[in-house]
């Protein structure tokens, strides 16, 4: 068993005397009964308020300690208006962040850490804390500044660097992050940043190729603020790579700081590969004076591992983030000095000084702690339950309300027209409407349901932005051939449909509740392909069903209910039902003495389909019966009832956590070379969704891909992996073939945008672009070509850029390098280069440089000339 003994010498600051801690009059203003957000900046052993005006302002050089505090279940940010709660019994939650600048000396960071703990006194030790490094900003504290984004200067304050010359980089996606750099070289450039350059009269902003247009968006807000700030008169956009295309007058202030002569971008950085991480969960105590860990699991966590009120854990989950967790009765002296003691565990186990840490209290657990467990019961933090809504909903009532529509995910009652395929190797074969409620799990099914238009909308506008939804359902025997031909029949179909669609695929046993509203609960799954199926590639005879066979009945309404083929080998509980289809044709519905009525009328519907029926009841069988269904079917009852066995039905896969801490939005990034990754977006609004990205919405039961408009044909392709990928690398282990539905932006249905507090259909009718922005900067007056030489092209906003594949169209799609690397050992070229087509991987500037013609007059010339060409240029 591993045991950590963490010593003084451990820590990077000294140990505090509880009974001496002073609050600062600062922190005396604000009410523990308010909500709001401030920030304040440490100065030696006080705190200065900051202005709002300043909020999202730091310098590298400081710290500074955030405030945030906001109803439970709601977001707060920098606008966040500070206001008193006095309902009785409303529960709010409260985040302390201190902020540790790249730059900052010991002492200041000791300062800052001792000004946490006066906050927290003031506030009952009744909030959650997080330590934040520059550039390792946890999602909750980016959150609080997604309008304008960070701005890092360098120093302590405004006076400690001149105001020109300044460089500044461009990093991150949610929010962005503009941080000004010690020095002004070209080392600082790379293909994958916005640069700005801050000179007397001109303000450059420097646009990579292998950004998108968010990057540049707010490259170009940054650009406008530092220009009126300071009061520059002119604002140049630059181009990676047609940094020649400037005006004459700008090359010259820009050569005075950038020389043009030693140019060295270098390509967008791989995506450093994180090693699987691993969640470790060690109980702590202090003994004489040392506090100790041992590590007591590893894996999966469960909310019941965390006992004891006055306990205390930590959460190892590096280099994702280090939590220490504090029992609600646990002494104050162990609240005030928890930070310390997972600062001193994060030293003794070596990992980096900018390892995210925080400190939670029982019952007071954030959302990013939840997650990290597979389900969690909330309690407040006097231990209170804190009961969760369990009324039922008909589906007609959900069409014109989205939210609950997400939660119970229905998109209408299923009374809207439905057909079904059934997928072949050789056909795919629609299924009569007689028989299309009858699956075999060695086959694949793809069903087109058309939603429904109810009364209450004569004139046939749903909130629904969506006609059509195609399901694909894959059995969990069925070939892979059979899998893939259904992928690419549901491509085709969703092709020809074109618009107002959603592709959900699924695996049999994690139907959501929609596809078996469509067949209204009556679903019946027959475990193996039918007997008739004996040529490979043929299409199942649905007619004929086997001779006999048992079906469980699992849900009780129309939206969780279907009847799946059990064995002979199953035993059989009093809290269900079963419809058994005996040898002598005979139909029968055995109902457990302990199911539901609603159980029961589930099973006659679905029995209806078998033909006639006849039902009996536990402990009320007939000799009929008996005899009709067989001695095994009696064997099993028996042992079940010396058994005595009573479990809770199986639970069908119902999106039915209506909780922020299970629901959680991506954004996808696409590198040209490397692994996707992907960013969590805390307190996600319709705002995030940005027509040139790919998102993930997880929803528990179900992963949405959210495509925008303006993203590139490739990066569609990748949508299910992404999906996937984000299903096996969440730290609560999950079922990797839960259901993954597709959607386009301005086609959501109504369980996609439920998920979202409010949303807007004309949003993206009045979504700011970048080309937009950047006309009006080019082009002040609306005529000339601004700051450019005419016909200079201005290549466009991506968010990956294509490896060669034998096309010559779009020249800047493709990654670029610098000219002596393409010149160099053909060894050391990345493998995605094509050594006969080097000259595609050179800049605009350098081509025409290179062979004095642009790269589209070269394309022009005969083939055999364009080779003699490259071989004079060393570039073949």
């Amino acid at each position: 068993m591993q045991i950590l003994d963490i010593n003084q010498k451990d820590y990077d600051q000294k140990r505090p005397v509880y009974e001496d801690i002073k609050i600062d009059t600062a922190f005396r203003k604000i009410s523990p009964r308010s909500i709001g957000f401030h920030i304040w900046r440490i100065q030696n052993d006080h705190v200065e308020t900051l202005p709002k005006e300043q909020y999202g302002t730091f310098y590298d050089e400081c710290t500074y300690v955030i405030y945030a505090a906001s109803l439970a279940g709601t977001y707060c940010d920098k606008n966040t208006i500070s206001r008193e709660i006095k309902t009785p019994g409303a529960v709010i939650e409260r985040n302390i962040h201190f902020w540790l600048g790249a730059n900052i000396t010991p002492e200041r960071s000791k300062s800052a850490a001792y000004k946490i703990i006066e906050l927290d006194l003031h506030l009952d030790h009744k909030t959650t804390q997080f330590r934040e490094s520059q550039g390792n900003e946890g999602i909750r504290f980016l959150s609080y500044f997604k309008d304008d984004g960070i701005l890092v200067h360098s120093g302590c304050d405004p006076s400690s660097t001149p105001a020109e010359p300044r460089l500044y980089q461009i990093t991150g996606t949610a929010p962005q992050r503009c941080v000004q750099q010690k020095t002004i070289s070209w080392q600082c450039f790379n293909s994958g940043q916005v640069m700005i350059l801050q000179t007397a009269n001109v303000l450059f902003v420097w646009i990579g190729r292998s950004t998108g247009s968010t990057e540049r968006i707010f490259g170009l807000k940054v650009g406008k603020r530092l220009k009126e700030q300071h009061g520059i008169v002119e604002m140049a956009i630059v181009d990676d790579g047609y940094e020649q295309s400037m005006t004459a007058t700008r090359k010259d202030v820009w050569n005075g700081y950038l020389n043009l002569g030693k140019r060295f971008v270098k390509p967008m950085p791989l995506t450093p590969t994180v090693s699987d991480q691993l969640l470790k969960l060690y109980q702590c105590d202090t003994v004489n004076g040392v506090f100790r860990v041992e590590l007591v699991k590893t894996g999966a966590l469960e909310q019941a591992d965390l006992y004891g009120r006055d306990s205390i854990y930590i959460v190892d989950y590096f280099p994702g983030a280090i939590w220490i967790w504090i029992g609600r009765s646990s002494h104050k002296q162990n609240r005030a000095e928890a930070m310390r003691h997972v600062r001193g565990y994060v030293i003794k186990k070596g990992y980096p000084a900018s390892t995210p840490v925080a400190r939670v209290i029982d019952g007071l657990e954030p959302a990013e702690f939840v997650s990290l467990f597979p389900a969690w019961t909330s309690a407040d933090i006097n231990g209170n339950t804190v009961k969760g809504m369990s009324e039922k909903f008909d589906a007609l009532t959900l069409i014109q309300r989205p939210r609950l529509a997400a939660r119970i995910q229905l998109m209408d009652d299923g009374s809207g027209d439905a057909v079904v395929y059934q997928i072949g190797v050789d056909e795919v074969k629609e299924i009569p409407t007689k028989y299309a409620k009858t699956f075999y799990s060695g086959n694949c099914y793809a069903v087109h349901y058309q939603v429904a238009c109810s009364t209450e909308h004569a004139n046939g506008s749903l909130p629904n932005s969506i006609r059509n939804v195609v399901y694909l359902w894959c059995g969990l025997n069925a070939p892979h051939e059979h899998r893939t031909i259904g992928e690419a029949f549901l491509t085709e179909l969703c092709d020809h449909l074109k618009k107002n669609v959603v592709q959900v695929r699924i695996s049999e046993g994690m139907e959501p509740p929609h596809f078996l509203q469509i067949f209204k609960g009556a679903l019946i799954v027959l475990n193996a392909q039918d007997p008739s199926l004996e040529q490979a590639g043929g299409v199942v005879n649905i007619r004929n069903y086997p001779t006999s066979f048992v079906l469980k009945v699992v849900g009780n309404t129309t939206y969780s209910c279907k009847a799946v083929q059990v064995s002979s080998k199953t035993l059989y509980y009093p809290e269900d039902c079963y419809i058994l289809k005996a040898p002598d044709n005979e139909v029968w519905i055995w109902c457990g003495q302990y199911s539901t009525g609603d159980s029961r009328e589930m099973a006659k519907s679905i029995a209806g389909h078998l033909g006639e029926y006849s039902l009996v009841m536990e402990g009320n069988e007939t000799d009929e019966f008996f005899s009709s269904v067989g001695e095994k079917f009696l064997k099993q009852l028996k042992k079940t009832t010396t058994a005595g066995n009573v479990i809770a039905p199986v639970p069908m896969n119902v999106a039915h956590t209506w909780d922020h801490a299970a629901i959680a939005l991506y954004r996808c990034q696409l590198p040209e070379e490397g692994k996707p990754t992907l960013r969590q977006i805390f307190g996600f609004t319709q705002h995030d969704l940005r027509p040139d990205g790919v998102f993930l919405l997880d929803a528990g039961n179900i992963v949405y891909v959210w495509i925008g408009d303006h993203t590139l044909p490739e990066e569609h392709a990748q949508c299910w992996e992404l999906a996937k990928q984000l299903i096996a690398s969440h730290p609560v282990q999950r079922d990797t073939s839960m259901p993954i539905a597709t959607v386009r932006q301005a086609e959501e249905p109504i369980t996609f945008v439920g998920f979202f507090d409010t949303w807007d259909k004309k949003y993206y009718e009045t979504c700011v672009l970048y080309e937009n922005l950047r006309a009006e900067i080019d082009y002040p007056n609306g005529v000339g070509a601004g700051g450019r030489l005419p016909g200079a092209p201005i290549p466009v906003p991506r968010s990956s850029v294509r490896s060669d594949d034998g096309s010559s169209d779009d020249f800047d799609r493709y990654q670029k390098y610098p000219l002596d690397m393409l010149r160099g050992d053909p060894a050391n070229l990345p493998a995605s280069i094509n050594p006969t087509r080097k000259e595609v991987h050179l800049t605009h500037d350098d081509f025409v440089t290179v062979f004095s013609m642009t790269y589209h007059e070269f394309e022009e010339l005969p083939k055999w000339k364009q080779v003699e060409l490259k071989k004079q240029r060393k570039l073949f």
